[in-house]
């Protein structure tokens, strides 16, 4: 095997237009950057296209482990290897792997099983660190709606560590979203600093999807109204709104404690309605959005 020394090597530039989403888009493909998160990719049987490696960086006890994974090698140079990943050349591998879409027909919610819809985020990060935070809850997968940015981006890969690689992701509309929980009457949560409903009130045990909307725009008038439940997180300070990363977080942690022990008294039934404690206590506190 040939040692690739020039940046303009056709392959190279093939792998190299990865970080674009349109080139993303058209050919299904994307890019892991890292050994750990090439390691990661390959125990949760992920499609590898293709290992780039620059031998000069990698131990023998690297590429030891890079042999066990079933993908052809193409080996560059450490600055070929830059001009690909600026930021993960010093780890010496980057990989190609196919990309992996679930369709929402195809998902079933069953028991306490937990998704969670997004729609029009737009930051690759916010993306990468909830599913991040659903792989930590135990949550089956994410739902992208609207004008969402790519799962698949190289800084959303990195925030997941790897949570893109074992949660389903799934691309919808609205509308399909609408006639979906109706065929799976599960409970649909939306998130907002309007809610009527305390975060931790809310009764999250059963088929749930936690519904977010965008860093600046939050969910539509129209989207709440499809929730069974809008609920907000309590702030004091003067910031309006938590960032959409942290508010899911919240969100999705509360869900879990439920499901790891007993509700405690007064807290939302699953229609909605407030227990009487609970409105009694609303009532004397003046609770604010």
């Amino acid at each position: 095997m040939s040692l690739i020394t020039s940046r303009s090597n056709p392959k190279v530039k093939l792998i190299r237009g990865l970080q674009a989403r349109r080139r993303r888009d058209r050919t299904r493909l994307f890019l892991i950057e890292g050994l750990r998160l090439v390691e990661e990719a390959r125990s949760v049987g992920v499609p590898i296209e293709q290992l780039v490696v620059a031998p000069q960086v990698i131990g023998g006890a690297v590429w030891s482990r890079l042999q066990r994974v079933q993908a052809p090698f193409l080996e560059v140079t450490p600055e070929v290897l830059a001009s690909i990943s600026p930021r993960h050349a010093q780890d010496g591998v980057v990989a190609v792997a196919r990309q992996r879409f679930a369709r929402l027909d195809d998902v079933r919610l069953r028991g306490d099983e937990c998704f969670v819809a997004m729609n029009r985020v737009t930051e690759p990060w916010s993306i990468g660190n909830i599913m991040r935070t659903c792989d930590a809850v135990g949550a089956q997968g994410i739902i992208l709606l609207g004008d969402a940015t790519d799962p698949y981006y190289p800084a959303a890969v990195r925030a997941s560590l790897g949570a893109v690689f074992s949660q389903l992701v799934v691309k919808a509309n609205f509308e399909e979203l609408a006639h979906w929980k109706r065929q799976q009457g599960c409970l649909l949560v939306g998130t907002s600093p309007g809610g009527l409903v305390d975060y931790r009130e809310a009764d999250y045990r059963g088929p749930l999807v936690v519904m977010t909307g965008g860093e600046r725009v939050g969910l539509t008038l129209e989207e709440q109204a499809l929730c069974d439940l809008m609920v907000r997180i309590p702030m004091v300070g003067r910031c309006e709104s938590h960032h959409v990363a942290v508010a899911t977080g919240l969100v999705l942690y509360e869900m879990l404690r439920q499901r790891t022990a007993p509700m405690a008294r007064g807290s939302v039934c699953r229609n909605g309605k407030l227990g009487m404690e609970s409105i009694a206590e609303a009532t004397r506190s003046g609770k604010q959005d």
